[in-house]
């Protein structure tokens, strides 16, 4: 049979076709999705205990009665209103047969004030709340009896304005010493299987009364003055508790600053890469069959690279992670695996929308819309330090927020003279690092979440690939047209 030019010819097109074809294949072949790790604080590992109704929970309010605290209940003040508030809404939400009242100094006494549990804030008064060894009390001890407590189907509610008892002039050294006792406090009740979350709020209140200082020395004092609630329990009742109350703290008087260490074990599922909104530099998703729409990783044109403004946006849902606003939208608290990035701003997603401090906002592109199949609450603009490019991993760290140390200090001799310190807690920081220092050990876990995107250099075949091509087909065309000559001279 003679040769057929035209079918060779045809056939060997489709071979470079596939070829061609095949090799675009092979260079867009991607690397799988990294999951993120997520991280969170806690006292203990997850615990097995069986959810709580809200209904069956069981919750204890110590209210401290040492002399510094009658100053908060003299006449109307907010201390009572904020207290009277909390408990018209857990009455509403837990019921009153599940409420307890007690007085907490050296020893815990139930409240013998006869009232309608709304109306209790109402009867407090420096000569209703006389109850036990007023005199002076033990922080530690407290805390010790607040944990003791707690059961499982319970949480426990101390008021109190967080000062340490101590007497002596080297202050510092002993806050050090009240530090470590706090922290062991907190380890005991881990080490015997409690697995405590503690939530902290900041409040300020009218104080009408006398003020000691840490050497004991009394000194009338009026002003207004910070004092705290402490939500303390194991961590799935008081994720229960947050998510039915917490926020209602931040609506009563005098409400300030919190301090939320959760137990709570955090997977931030929902997050991807915005490629045409708030970036300088060409960026393309990289997907692999059967992932879902989000852009988990991208790859960085040629051009880009070597652009020193580039810059990379990515929206988050942060909704289940129960820290503060501030928290989260506080540069500081996050950590760069590497110097490549920087975090230039971080926004808050409300729908389409993204508002930043400085009061601008920015559309997401409908471009971008199309890749996020969730509700996002928070946007990261990361911005490039260099030429070279690397993957972007980035960590939010379990720090103490900064009101913390804003609201201490060691020396409180003169405080009532001092009006700046007036609004400041003697040994606060102290305190609550005794008490973070406890979570960290117990949990060997310092971050909230970690996300990571794989960056990809662009595709190097992009134009080496389509000359080897080139090359290939003119090959075979001119053995084809060889073929087809040498065909036409036998005949």
């Amino acid at each position: 049979m003679k040769p057929q030019p035209f079918k060779l010819l045809f056939l060997c097109l489709v071979l470079v076709f596939n070829f061609s074809c095949e090799r675009k294949s092979r260079n867009t072949e991607t690397i799988p999705v990294q999951e993120e790790i997520s991280n969170s604080t806690s006292i203990a590992e997850t615990s097995d205990m069986p959810d709580i109704e809200a209904a069956d929970l069981k919750i204890k309010i110590y209210i401290e009665n040492s002399g510094s605290m009658f100053g908060y209940v003299k006449g109307s003040t907010q201390l009572k209103d904020a207290l009277q508030n909390l408990l018209v809404d857990l009455k509403y939400i837990y019921d009153e047969e599940n409420i307890e009242l007690y007085f907490i100094n050296s020893k815990i006494h139930k409240s013998p004030i006869k009232s309608e549990l709304t109306e209790f804030a109402e009867k407090l008064s420096p000569y209703s709340i006389k109850i036990g060894e007023t005199g002076s009390s033990n922080l530690n001890n407290i805390f010790k009896q607040v944990t003791s407590e707690i059961g499982e189907n319970s949480i426990s509610i101390l008021l109190s304005d967080f000062i340490y008892s101590i007497k002596g002039k080297n202050s510092i050294a002993l806050l050090g010493e009240q530090q470590a006792l706090t922290k062991d406090v907190f380890l005991t009740a881990s080490k015997k299987g409690q697995d405590l979350t503690t939530n902290v709020y900041q409040f300020f209140s009218d104080f009408d009364g006398t003020y000691y200082d840490f050497n004991n020395k009394p000194d009338q004092l009026q002003a207004s003055r910070p004092y705290y609630f402490a939500v303390i329990g194991g961590q799935k009742n008081v994720s229960s508790f947050t998510a039915k109350v917490g926020a209602l703290f931040r609506n009563y008087s005098g409400y300030s600053n919190e301090y939320l260490l959760t137990g709570e074990n955090f997977s931030i599922e929902n997050y991807s890469v915005l490629t045409a909104t708030l970036n300088n530099g060409r960026l393309k998703p990289v997907r692999k069959r059967g992932t879902a729409i989000q852009v988990r990783e991208i790859e960085l044109e040629e051009s880009s690279r070597s652009n020193d403004n580039t810059e990379i946006a990515i929206v988050v849902d942060l909704s289940d992670l129960k820290i503060t606003e501030n928290y989260k939208t506080n540069r500081t608290n996050y950590i760069i695996e590497n110097e490549v990035f920087s975090l230039k701003s971080i926004g808050v997603v409300n729908e389409k929308e993204i508002q930043f401090e400085d009061g601008s906002t920015i559309i997401i592109s409908p471009a971008d819309l199309l890749n996020i199949d969730f509700s996002p609450t928070h946007v990261f603009v990361f911005k490039a330090n260099d030429k070279t490019i690397e993957n972007l991993n980035f960590t939010l760290n379990r720090n103490i927020p900064n009101w913390i140390f804003e609201s201490s200090l060691s020396d409180d001799s003169d405080l009532a003279s001092n009006t700046k310190k007036q609004s400041k807690t003697f040994g606060l920081n102290y305190l609550i690092d005794g008490i973070t220092d406890a979570y960290l050990q117990a949990t060997k876990k310092d971050q909230y979440f970690n996300i990571n995107i794989p960056i990809h250099k662009e595709k190097s075949s992009s134009f080496g690939g389509t000359a080897m091509t080139v090359i290939f087909v003119a090959v075979l065309i001119g053995l084809i047209l060889l073929i087809i000559s040498k065909s036409k001279k036998r005949k």
